[in-house]
């Protein structure tokens, strides 16, 4: 797994809620869901957004996603399953951080050129940060896109992904 330095993000964003992020983890766990206020995030909100994992073992579920994210499907994801969202992109190398950051609790980061219904394509740049609460490392997931359009040929573009060091 190739390891990523918040100083290589391209949006500065995603590197003021990293900073946020680490800023409020305690005792080597991810930041607890309480230390979340979103007055503090609200320039990001249109990109950002905030998946529960549940604790029966059921599939990660949106609870909220920006209108930015939002717009790219075509749709509201709010309530929806994480694997309904799959199927409306057309690059399957987004899916497996979802899994890992539960797995290991570790922030994920991807850039890469993703293509939407309509032949939309964009190079998207993507922060996962866990969320833990109670005994739980990851009860939850914070997350922030950022896209910009891309021609079509480029879709086949390099992809960069891994976990964020220290």
């Amino acid at each position: 797994m190739m390891s990523i330095r918040p100083e290589e993000f391209v949006h500065e964003r995603l590197r003021e809620l990293y900073g946020y992020w680490r800023g409020r983890c305690v005792g080597g766990r991810p930041m607890p869901r309480s230390a979340l206020d979103p007055v503090d995030l609200a320039g990001l909100l249109p990109n950002l957004m905030f998946l529960e994992v549940p604790t029966d073992g059921s599939e990660i579920r949106f609870r909220l996603a920006g209108e930015e994210i939002e717009e790219r499907y075509g749709r509201s994801l709010r309530g929806r399953r994480l694997s309904e969202t799959f199927p409306m992109v057309r690059r399957r190398d987004t899916s497996h951080q979802w899994a890992e950051i539960v797995r290991d609790a570790k922030p994920k980061y991807r850039r890469g050129p993703m293509a939407f219904p309509e032949d939309r394509v964009f190079e998207a740049e993507r922060l996962l940060l866990p969320l833990s609460e109670g005994e739980r490392d990851v009860r939850y997931i914070l997350g922030a896109v950022y896209y910009l359009p891309l021609p079509p040929a480029a879709f086949e573009a390099a992809t960069i992904d891994g976990t964020l060091e220290g």
